[in-house]
């Protein structure tokens, strides 16, 4: 699986159509269009899932299930919406995340071979845009602006690697690892508020929490340390399972509003 470009693809074409249709006035919109930037920091909560892992290579079939509880982080996010009418909204957004670790007080990857548990066997991040309808119920004459919100989501996952202490006990037996994660679309939904200097004002601070969930393959490969010839399979053993990657983001963040 390779990994997708830093940058998330689906900002670029969603941008470029959002441009198009306010340049162009497809929605039979007059008058300034307002839009709002919003820049800030978030932390991540994911939570615990449990994958089962089947044998690719079809050589052995000893599968097993493995608890996957990465540590929670923090990351820096950014938005831009648009609002073409009063009490709606489109946003798009970007949470650029840090790398998952864990704990010691945490099992972040324990997959089970017979009878042995490794910990804090992989690392990897999660980077995360959305495209969501907000929906705001007061008046733009308010200064607090609560809404709701939903949408889809695109969930790139990279930096992914295989522990030290892991690939110490698999060089012990002649092996080493690969540890790979895909990336993946889902859904997303939000609620949030934001606060306004004033009525005049263009700035304003914004507080939300927000859900994402994505589904993605993630495969551990365990390879011969030595790298066989060309005719001769380079696994000695291959597992992939689902994993369900659905953490919750609370983000703060400081925004400008501004109409052409």
């Amino acid at each position: 699986m390779k990994r997708m470009l830093k940058f998330p693809p689906i900002l670029a074409p969603l941008a470029l159509a959002f441009s198009s249709s306010v340049s162009a006035g497809t929605l039979g919109l007059s008058g300034p269009q307002d839009f709002i930037v919003r820049v800030g920091g978030y932390y991540i909560d994911p939570r615990e899932d449990k994958v089962s892992f089947v044998d690719d290579t079809f050589q052995f079939f000893d599968a097993f299930r493995s608890t996957v509880d990465p540590g929670s982080e923090w990351g820096w996010s950014i938005n831009l919406e648009w609002k073409p009418i009063e009490h709606w909204g489109i946003e798009l957004g970007y949470m650029d995340g840090d790398k998952h670790t864990s704990s010691h007080a945490d099992v972040f990857f324990s997959p089970g071979f017979e009878n042995v548990e490794f910990r804090d066997v992989v690392s990897f991040d999660a980077d995360i845009s959305t495209m969501s309808l907000k929906f705001y119920p007061l008046d733009d004459t308010c200064m607090v602006q609560p809404y709701i919100g939903g949408g889809i989501s695109y969930t790139d996952f990279g930096d992914s690697s295989v522990s030290r202490a892991l690939r110490d006990d698999l060089a012990e037996f002649g092996l080493r690892g690969n540890f790979d994660m895909g990336y993946s679309w889902g859904y997303t939904w939000q609620v949030g508020m934001d606060f306004n200097f004033g009525r005049e004002s263009a700035w304003l601070v914004n507080v939300a929490a927000v859900y994402a969930r994505s589904v993605t393959d993630m495969r551990i490969q365990l390879l011969d340390d030595v790298p066989p010839p060309p005719d001769v399979e380079p696994f000695f053993e291959s597992y992939s399972g689902d994993y369900i990657y659905d953490p919750w983001m609370f983000n703060l963040s400081v925004g400008y509003k501004f109409s052409f």
